[in-house]
Formats: structure tokens, sequence, C-alpha cells
């Protein structure tokens, strides 16, 4: 067996002492072998409970790990970081913390994820940590979560995020199961634009799914969330040791642990796409393994089997992203967004005399004969 299909395997057994048995057996001989695969083991568990889980999910537990906050200087707060009041813990996992904090210098609310102290020992977790960060901030647009800066002066690096208030995706469709077309093509447009905005500085997600795509409240704006934080969770790891994703919205490529391009992020939507037609992921399986084997291999049940009234265009255009090697599929997030945008306003236009005076007077040619652009 490889070192990748003995991982999976022992993934799946969840009592320790079944896991341990199994290891012990299929590594008999090989010590290094078996320190390998656990130190994985132990990667994605603590990945896992960090990026599978939205951040706005997670209970706070215990306060002990809170020990690296100075005193708070005002009531009801749990202490303070630099110039930053902690009022929440908003979620918590292997890699790190997220807090929500009113800075007290630009008195607005932030989100502050922290990294946790014993990735923070890392010089190597650390740089990645920075980097990766950076790499966000760079990224401006209406559709992912806005990075405001990075510390890594003090104990613990950390960085600042706008806080959004609102809902993930995620518990969107758990609470109303499939979207209407016309919130599938809202949605899928916002995400799109955004992928564009981080692909064009050379970020590639490479955990694109509901859980990471936040509902603002009030304007119906999309945000894209958790740039890079797969790549923070494996640090200390060389990456083609680690199965970076979540194994439900991944692309095949990051199924076999291969290189990925920024087109492993629409395959990812593809997932999304066909998520919010149905109400349930396209690829599914008893077992991780079968999971990512049905990501690898096979193509999902028809949409029009469950939801007839999906359109023909959009079901194409979701095989398309849905392509098995990245090559086949489309060859940048603009080209989605362009089509989406093309379609959503057509379905604004046929709606007549509903419509309004704002979509209407935006449905005919322009006049260099290019499509319109919708603005969300």
């Amino acid at each position: 067996m490889t070192e990748r299909a003995i991982f999976l395997s022992a993934l799946d057994l969840e009592d320790r002492a079944a896991r341990a048995a199994y290891l012990g057996a299929v590594c008999a001989g090989n010590p290094a072998l078996r320190q390998r695969i656990e130190q994985l083991l132990q990667t994605y568990r603590e990945a896992g409970a960090f990026l599978d889980v939205p951040a706005m999910q997670q209970l706070a537990g215990d306060d002990q790990v809170l020990t690296f906050l100075g005193p708070p200087r005002e009531p009801g707060t749990l202490g303070r970081l630099d110039h930053f009041e902690v009022l929440e813990v908003l979620g918590r996992g292997g890699t790190g913390m997220v807090f929500k904090a009113r800075d007290t210098v630009l008195q607005r609310v932030v989100a502050i994820k922290v990294l946790a102290p014993r990735l923070a020992a890392s010089a190597t977790a650390r740089q990645r940590f920075v980097r990766q960060a950076q790499a966000a901030a760079a990224v401006r647009d209406d559709h992912v979560v806005g990075t405001h800066g990075v510390t890594d002066d003090g104990p613990l690096p950390y960085l600042v995020m706008e806080h959004v208030a609102g809902t993930t995706l995620e518990d969107r469709i758990k609470q109303g199961g499939a979207l209407d077309l016309g919130e599938v093509l809202r949605i899928g447009l916002q995400v799109a634009r955004g992928l564009a905005a981080a692909h064009a500085q050379g970020l590639i997600h490479r955990d694109i799914k509901p859980g990471n795509i936040l509902l603002e409240d009030g304007v119906g704006r999309v945000k894209i969330t958790d740039f890079g934080l797969a790549r923070a969770a494996a640090a200390g790891l060389a990456e083609r040791d680690v199965i970076a994703g979540t194994p439900l919205f991944m692309s095949p490529e990051q199924a076999r642990a291969e290189p990925t391009d920024h087109r492993t992020d629409l395959f990812s939507l593809g997932s999304v796409l066909y998520t919010l037609c149905t109400g349930r992921p396209p690829f599914r399986g008893d077992s991780t393994l079968a999971v990512l084997k049905s990501v690898c291999e096979h193509t999902p049940r028809p949409i029009r089997d469950s939801r007839p009234d999906v359109p023909d265009w959009l079901c194409d255009l979701i095989s398309k992203l849905h392509a098995k090697e990245a090559c086949n599929r489309f060859a940048s997030a603009d080209e989605v967004a362009d089509l989406l945008s093309g379609h959503l306003l057509a379905s604004s236009c046929s709606r007549g005399p509903q419509g309004s005076a704002a979509e209407s007077s935006h449905c005919g040619p322009r006049p260099n004969g290019q499509p319109h652009r919708v603005r969300v």
C-alpha cells in the first residue's frame, strides 16, 4: 500500500485502539513510515478543528489559552492585545484562535486571527503565517474579507481583518436547502469575482466551501474568508505530504496530493454551485477515502434529476468546472464571472415590467458589442 492509502485508511478508524492495531500491522518493520503516518494524522486532526468548522460556529471552550492577553482596560472584555480590546472568542482550533475585538485607535470592530503558541514557536510556521497574511492583504475586493495588517513583533503573530456581521453560506443551506436560481447566480458571481481578484495577486485559496463564504447582513454581499489558512495549518510539513482542503469540496489534484494552481479553486466553485442548486455536495461517500475516490473518479448525479428548473447552460458550466483535469476547466475565474454576469442580466431583463429601472436600463447591447457586467 502507498503511504497515502495507509493514511486515508487510518483516518477512517475513529477508535484509537483499532487505528493503532491497523498501523502496527501495515507498518510492521518500518517505524519511520508509521511515524510519518501518525504525524500526518495529527496535522489533519488539528487542521480539521480549525478549517472544517466555520469560525462563527466554533465554541469558545476554556479560557486558559487566553493567558497571552494583557489585562482588560474596559469592563466586559476578555483582555487586551496591543491596542485591541478583545470582546469575544469567535473560534479556535489546532492552528490558532479567532477573536472579535475593538481597535481602540481607529475605533472599529475587527476580527483577529492569532497563531497558536505551539506553531508560533516554529520560525517556519511564523514566516508562513506572515507571508500568507501579506498575500491576502494585497487582495482588495468587495467580495474578499479585507486584511488590515499583520504583526509579528510579539510572542504570537496575528493578523487583523475586517469583521463581517452575518452568517455563512453553509448555515444558509442547512436552514433552507437549495437556493432559487437568482440567488445561485448572484452568489456564484460574487464568489467568482472574489476569486478572480485573489488569483490576480497570485493567491490560491485551496479551501473554497460554503463554510468559508460569508453572507453579510443587510446588504446581500458575499465575502470569501480564510485565504491561506490551509497552508498555515500544514506548517512544519512539506506540502507534498499534506492533503490540504476539505474532502467534500476539494479538487482531484488536491485529493491526489498533487501541485495545484488557480484552477483548483474553480473546481471547488463548481462544487459550491452544485450544492446551491441541489442542497447537497456533489461528491459524497461513507468514508474520507470514499469521498476522495469519488472526487477523482466519479461524475456527480445530474443536477436536473433532482432540480429540473436549473437551465442546461448552468449545468454545463458546473460540469466544465468539475473537469477532472485542470486544463479542461475554464481558464480563469474572470471567465466564469462574465458568464454568470451575462445570464444574471438576461434573467433580470426577462422579468420585464417587474424588473427595476436600473435593470432595464442595462438590458440593451453596449456600443462596443461587449456584454454588460452586472454590478452586485
